[in-house]
C-alpha cells in the first residue's frame, strides 16, 4: 500500500510529523523569547526580583480583574505543579503585589494597587518596545484573534495527546 506524497515528496504522515517538529521548534523559540522579554522587564520601579511565573500570575490577576484561587491560575496557565504557583503567590503576597482572603477552605488572590501599577508599567514598556516590533504583523494579513484561537486549539490537542500517552504508558 503506497502513501500519498505530502510536502517535499515525503509520505503524508512524515510530512505532518515534519511540520509538527517545525511547529514545536517555533513554539519553543517563541516561549523562550517571551520568557526573556518578561525577565528583562520584570524589574520595575514598582517591583523587583520577580520570576517569569510571578509576572504571569500577577498579570493574570490584573487582567482578569477578579479574585482567583491558585488552582484557577494554574488551570488557566496549564501549570501542573501547584507548589510552583503557591510559592509564587506567597512571594507576591510578601511583596504586597497581591492580597489573599479565605472563603471557607479556599484562598482567593487579588492584585493590589502595587500589583496593578507593575502591570501598567509593563504595558507601557510593551507599547514602547514590543508593539512597534510586531506592528508589521498587524499591518499584514496576520489576524491575532485567529492566531490566539489556533494556539489554544493546539494546546488542547497537545494536552489530550499527553493524557492519552500517559494513560497508554500507565503514568
Amino acid at each position: 500500500m503506497s502513501k500519498t506524497a505530502g510536502k517535499g515528496g515525503a509520505p503524508e504522515g512524515e510530512a505532518i510529523g515534519q511540520e509538527l517538529t517545525e511547529l514545536e521548534i517555533s513554539i519553543t523559540v517563541l516561549w523562550n523569547s517571551v520568557r526573556r522579554w518578561i525577565s528583562k522587564r520584570s524589574n520595575s520601579n514598582v517591583l523587583n526580583g520577580l520570576s517569569d511565573l510571578d509576572v504571569f500570575l500577577l498579570h493574570m490577576l490584573v487582567y482578569r480583574n477578579q479574585s482567583l484561587r491558585g488552582s484557577d491560575l494554574a488551570f488557566v496557565l496549564a501549570i501542573d505543579d501547584m507548589h510552583l504557583v503557591s510559592y509564587a503567590l506567597k512571594k507576591l503576597s510578601k511583596l504586597e503585589a497581591v492580597t489573599s482572603s479565605k472563603v471557607g477552605k479556599e484562598v482567593f488572590y487579588e492584585a493590589t494597587d502595587k500589583g496593578r501599577a507593575h502591570y501598567q508599567e509593563f504595558r507601557k514598556d510593551r507599547e514602547r518596545y514590543l508593539e512597534p516590533a510586531v506592528k508589521f504583523l498587524a499591518d499584514s494579513s496576520m489576524d491575532f484573534a485567529t492566531l490566539n484561537a489556533t494556539l489554544r486549539a493546539l494546546s488542547g490537542a497537545y494536552e489530550q495527546a499527553a493524557r492519552s500517552a500517559a494513560a497508554a504508558k500507565g503514568d
